[in-house]
């Protein structure tokens, strides 16, 4: 279903609507067909807390696909950001003190298979935790992040795939140091526990 309870965050959770899923998606296609890596299954949730969370954001999201709807209701999301959004949006954009306490951290849990073992006699025997933390995400890591993947293009051609065209950034990125440039600026990449199942 759409809501669902993580058992790792102990909170519920539901899909998350960016454009996550179709970019890794392509980036596992290009690095299993070019370069015969295995592939991954990847998704992507956001928590949202517990019910009385859940029930908020169920709400909110019916009121905004009915404003949605009707030019007037446009209208007034377009007038009225702070009121419709619980001060989350501004027509101003965020203070450089909200920017300064704004963090964002991503949690990946892997399962699979140790170097060696058939997929085909079993269950996967590894699992794996990492996380990606980093600034407040749209006016601090965003730059930093186009910045390092400029710096990536010019100091690591030699790893880019070789012929040309419009590549995700797993695919283009992959084998060059742009994880390294971005931890040395503060968008940090760990792994956090990678025990045997």
């Amino acid at each position: 279903g759409l809501v669902f309870y993580s058992q790792e965050f102990k909170q519920y959770s539901i899909p998350f609507m960016g454009s996550d899923v179709s970019v890794v998606k392509r980036s596992q296609r290009y690095l299993h067909s070019q370069l015969q890596e295995t592939p991954v299954q990847y998704g992507a949730y956001v928590t949202v807390g517990g019910l009385g969370s859940v029930m908020k954001l169920m709400f909110a999201g019916i009121l905004f696909l009915l404003l949605v709807k009707f030019s007037f209701g446009r209208k007034l999301l377009t007038k009225y950001p702070e009121f419709f959004s619980a001060g989350r949006f501004t027509k101003k954009g965020p203070t450089q003190k909200q920017m300064d306490g704004t963090s964002f951290t991503m949690t990946f849990f892997g399962e699979g298979y140790s170097e060696g073992q058939d997929p085909q006699s079993g269950k996967p025997n590894v699992k794996i935790c990492t996380q990606v933390k980093g600034p407040e995400p749209g006016y601090v890591a965003t730059p930093i992040a186009m910045v390092q993947a400029a710096v990536a293009l010019l100091e690591d051609s030699a790893h880019l795939p070789k012929e040309g065209g419009v590549y995700s950034p797993g695919a283009a990125f992959s084998k060059t140091k742009l994880i390294d440039r971005l931890s040395r600026r503060g968008v940090e990449f760990s792994v956090i526990s990678q025990p045997e199942v």
